[in-house]
């Protein structure tokens, strides 16, 4: 028997919402089914991730996140070219007409999400400490020889977190923030550049998109072992600093392969990143408090990504009419959302450098006096 309804409840909410997305007859139906969609994501994504946490033990964290972020890295890679192969298929060769060569995809997104849904009941076994709790009460006691499944912490509460923990787990509150502002203004912002600036094939730019991803995906699990085995703040941090370096670079681009090259770094800057903040995240918060907190770091993250896309469409529109000029140089205007979103994520990377501590594992060893000496590496 499955104990993840959250979970599952969050992926039938996918495959309605995407149902209703083909079906969507304006742009009002659009903003209302993507609302919900943000609801069910808060339902799937941090429970997911609290689970995982559970499950791999601190020691291995980076490397488990690394590999979740490249499984479902994979399908952030596929889905883009996937559906403009949809796009160029429906519209060449079904030769449907606009709006319904546009509803596909989301039909066939539709199909994709019934598996998970199958594999998540069957599967996945619950790691909540309130279920667990429950469970040990209704089992009969164990023998003295065995060892309970999962080790309950004392029952605990956000008031009993020293200032310090409260401290970073604030500066990640606003970086997750700050972060989803400059998600939510990049990402739309390089398609409209992509294909106002440098090409109008949606097919072609779904594969540069999906490209740049493939490559980043390598570096998930490399980056996830090298937190765990050296330190997990340093990677988090220039990992972060790369990635918003390379989002400013981006409309500098006046090629396709220029562009190519810059995303892809991108991309390969914030993999790395990302296994070690993540980590980062499981070690700040008290296991008890796991999925609490886990949820509150991600509607910080997606109501920054919610502020993004409608700051971002603004500024595109007011500047992709507007030229600067800057010393001897004059610029495309498209170039200052980019750089707010590239300050953005630099302001991110900052308050994880300066408020948030090291939480790699700490080895002890013992010397000749058998004292332990902790060694925090």
């Amino acid at each position: 028997m499955s104990y993840f309804p959250t979970m599952s409840i969050g992926l039938i909410g996918y495959f309605i919402l995407l149902i209703l997305f083909g079906l969507a007859q304006n742009w009002v139906d659009m903003l209302l089914i993507r609302a919900l969609q943000g609801v069910v994501s808060a339902m799937v994504w941090p429970t997911a991730e609290a689970a995982l946490m559970d499950i791999v033990g601190p020691e291995r964290r980076g490397e488990g996140l690394g590999l979740y972020m490249m499984v479902s890295g994979l399908g952030f890679i596929l889905g883009p070219g996937v559906g403009g192969m949809l796009y160029n298929f429906c519209r060449d060769i079904l030769l449907l007409p606009v709006p319904e060569v546009f509803r596909v995809p989301y039909f066939v997104g539709a199909l994709i999400i019934i598996p998970a849904i199958i594999l998540t009941a069957i599967i996945l076994k619950e790691t909540s400490p309130g279920k667990l709790e429950e469970l040990k009460e209704i089992e009969q006691d164990p023998l003295p020889e065995e060892e309970p499944v999962a080790q309950i912490h004392p029952e605990s509460s956000e008031s009993e977190m020293t200032p310090k923990v409260r401290r970073m787990i604030h500066a990640i509150y606003l970086m997750s923030m700050f972060n989803g502002i400059a998600m939510g203004l990049g990402q739309p912002i390089f398609q409209l550049f992509l294909m106002s600036k440098i090409t109008t094939d949606i097919g072609l730019i779904g594969l540069v998109i999906s490209g740049a991803g493939a490559v980043g995906m390598l570096f998930s699990i490399p980056a996830g072992r090298y937190a765990d085995r050296k330190g997990r703040k340093g990677l988090a941090v220039w990992g972060a600093v790369g990635s918003r370096i390379s989002m400013g670079v981006l409309p500098l681009t006046t090629t396709l392969a220029q562009t190519s090259v810059v995303w892809v770094g991108q991309s390969a800057a914030m993999a790395s990143s990302q296994p070690a903040m993540r980590a980062i995240q499981a070690d700040v918060v008290p296991w008890n408090l796991r999925g609490k907190m886990f949820g509150t770091i991600q509607a910080f993250f997606n109501a920054g990504a919610t502020i993004g896309p409608i700051v971002g469409g603004a500024l595109f529109a007011y500047f992709s009419l507007v030229v600067l000029p800057v010393g001897p140089f004059l610029l495309d205007g498209l170039v200052v959302p980019f750089w707010i979103a590239s300050v953005l994520g630099l302001i991110g990377a900052y308050l994880l450098w300066k408020y948030v501590e090291e939480t790699h594992p700490i080895k002890i060893t013992k010397v000749d006096d058998d004292e332990p000496v902790i060694e925090a590496t």
